[in-house]
């Protein structure tokens, strides 16, 4: 069976309309607080649980940055040093999209491994809000 899988080469990180690498990785998990619920009228003493609030969490995002626009690093360092949103966007080789607000809660600087190597930059977000995600179809 063939499958239906996207390649992750080609997967961009935008913030505020800038692009700033391409991604190498991405990790992060996405939770919802589940509340406890137990009356004291319940007859089989049983706790009950329900959805609460949503929390997007953090994300760290390994690029290979991108230079070539002028002022991006220093876009970033603003935002981080201001500690104000800005819109993450994250795009898939398929045009399908992750996006949501975010604080930049940590900016590494652009560094390399090797000499011949790709300057690379890690940058973690404090998603703010429920993140959309727009998909091709």
């Amino acid at each position: 069976m063939a499958t239906n899988a996207i390649t992750a080469m080609g997967v961009i990180f935008t913030f505020d309309g800038e692009t700033v690498g391409e991604v190498m990785s991405l990790t992060g998990t996405r939770t919802r607080r589940i509340i406890e619920i137990l009356s004291c009228d319940s007859t089989n003493e049983a706790v009950e649980k329900i959805a609460g609030a949503l929390n997007e969490g953090d994300v760290t995002v390994h690029i290979v940055y991108d230079g070539s626009a002028a002022g991006v690093y220093n876009k970033l360092n603003t935002k981080y040093q201001d500690g104000t949103k800005g819109t993450l966007l994250i795009t898939y080789p398929d045009t399908s999209n992750h996006s949501v607000d975010a604080l930049i809660s940590a900016l590494g600087l652009p560094a390399f491994s090797e000499p011949d190597g790709s300057i690379e930059l890690d940058v973690t977000l404090a998603l703010s809000g429920s993140a959309t995600y727009t998909d091709v179809a």
